[in-house]
């Protein structure tokens, strides 16, 4: 199948450029652009076939053969200016490809957190703090990015027994609910089972929770630089027996730890590891 020529496309390639990448002859890419199976463009008279379209191609040829093909380093740059463009303009569909074509080649929810959806949320805030992007703008790219966490976690279930469970969210004061919702899509990854409640939620309420469903642990995400409320419930959570796990960039590993946390994620990747470390010392 081909299309006209579109000079907004990323970067293209020649069929023999493609073959070359690939590692395969000319002649078997041109048998399938002809099938309408690889996507191509028309220029001048020749095939032009964009990166992302070959990368699609490949995890789905891949994928059908029971095999994902090996990535010893990822463009991340490359992969949040894209994802940047598809949040400032809304486009809600080019996000959930690129996440798409992610997840089948292997990447886990907590490269995609820490690697893809943080930083590129970062940049969105640094447009929004410039005035170069509306509050509808930010918010909008913020929906988007909640719909690809869900996303991300319903395409990985964890099979095999529960490591432990645990309680997520923010505590009174803090509204920003996305970095919670990464670390509970990287501890459900993981294979834990995860009671996430969101933002600004009451101490009692967090406390209640955790007692009503046994968990091994609570994990609060801080965005904020108020620590009324986060004090106030590590300090519930404590007195109660729970752990807690603090991360976020509203706060440190020094100052998360002096507040009576048990341990201070700074990544996704770091959460799932110390949630791990803290389900089996049973601290």
């Amino acid at each position: 199948m081909s299309r006209t020529l579109n000079t907004t496309e990323p970067t293209l390639l020649t069929l023999q450029e493609a073959a070359d990448a690939v590692g395969c002859h000319y002649q078997t890419l041109y048998k399938r652009v002809r099938s309408g199976e690889l996507p191509a463009l028309v220029a001048g008279g020749s095939y032009r076939i964009s990166r992302a379209d070959l990368d699609a191609w490949l995890l789905e040829r891949d994928a059908a053969k029971g095999a994902v093909p090996e990535r010893a380093e990822r463009d991340w740059p490359r992969q949040i200016e894209t994802l940047l463009a598809s949040l400032i303009t809304g486009d809600a569909r080019a996000a959930r490809k690129q996440l798409d074509r992610l997840t089948a080649g292997g990447v886990t929810v907590d490269e995609l957190c820490d690697h893809l959806l943080a930083p590129t949320l970062a940049r969105i805030g640094e447009l929004w703090h410039n005035n170069d992007l509306s509050i509808a703008d930010e918010h909008r790219a913020s929906r988007i990015v909640e719909t690809l966490l869900d996303r991300a976690t319903a395409a990985r279930p964890k099979s095999g027994p529960r490591i432990g469970s645990v309680v997520v969210a923010t505590a009174l004061g803090d509204r920003h609910s996305i970095a919670a919702q990464m670390v509970a899509a990287g501890l459900q990854a993981q294979g834990f089972s995860v009671h996430y409640l969101g933002a600004n939620l009451p101490i009692e309420e967090i406390v209640n929770m955790a007692k009503r469903e046994h968990v091994n642990m609570v994990a609060l995400s801080c965005c904020v630089a108020e620590r009324g409320g986060l004090t106030a419930a590590i300090d519930a959570l404590n007195a109660a027996g729970f752990p807690v796990l603090v991360g976020g960039n509203g706060i440190g590993r020094d100052e998360a730890l002096a507040l009576g946390a048990a341990r201070y994620g700074g990544s996704i990747a770091e959460a799932q590891k110390l949630a791990c470390e803290l389900v089996r010392s049973g601290v």
